[in-house]
């Protein structure tokens, strides 16, 4: 079920990438070429905090996928909408997502304005959990320890200028490492980093075979 890692000692991952129908209208080349805005990371409250590692983690993943994808950093994006006096305008766009699910359209498509971006990425943290299992292995006579970490992720690609749901995506990762020093174990940032880059990969770049030249 799991696929050996490259770290030592051996991590094992295992991971579900559930996708739905992915809109026609989706422009892989303007996807590909063009800024793309990311909102920030919706999440349960107890694990709100976890949000800027996440967020972190997708920027990264966009980055070094093939191909890149040019992802407007969070800072900046705040900055600028600061700049427009927008920051309001941001925070109702959250608020009226976390209340029914779906951004406000005007919202959506002034705040893609500023940010000079036609697709707006909506990247949620649905749950992280860890659990230390114990193994005693009788002929040694001592006790194996193993981390097992469970992230599960959701993004969807809005489009700015009609308010559409081009595409959604949900993601599951488990990773069991053995506990034999502090850091032995994988980061939340390098699981989300692998999470994300499965769901991106399946769910948009998967098919494609153009070969991209963006100016």
């Amino acid at each position: 079920m799991f696929s050996a890692g490259c770290s030592t000692p051996v991590h094992l991952w295992d991971d579900h990438v559930t996708l739905g129908p992915k809109s026609p209208s989706l422009d892989i080349a303007v996807l590909a070429c063009a800024p793309v805005a990311t909102l920030g990371v919706v999440a349960p409250a107890s694990i709100q905090g976890l949000s800027p590692t996440v967020s972190q983690a997708l920027a990264t993943a966009l980055s070094q996928a093939s191909p890149p994808i040019r992802v407007i950093p969070m800072r900046e994006a705040l900055n600028r909408l600061t700049d427009e006096r927008l920051a309001g305008e941001y925070a109702e766009l959250l608020a009226s997502y976390s209340r029914g699910g779906i951004p406000d359209r005007a919202r959506l498509e002034r705040i893609g304005a500023a940010l000079g971006s036609r697709y707006v990425l909506q990247p949620g943290l649905a749950e992280f959990g860890q659990t230390v299992l114990d193994k005693f292995e009788f002929a040694g006579f001592k006790i194996v320890r193993t981390r097992v970490s469970t992230l599960r992720l959701w993004l969807q690609l809005w489009d700015a200028r009609t308010g559409h749901l081009l595409s959604e995506s949900t993601g599951e990762m488990t990773v069991a490492a053995p506990v034999l020093t502090t850091d032995s174990t994988v980061s939340l940032d390098d699981i989300a980093q692998q999470l994300w880059s499965r769901m991106i990969k399946r769910d948009w770049l998967g098919n494609t075979s153009e070969s991209w030249r963006c100016p």
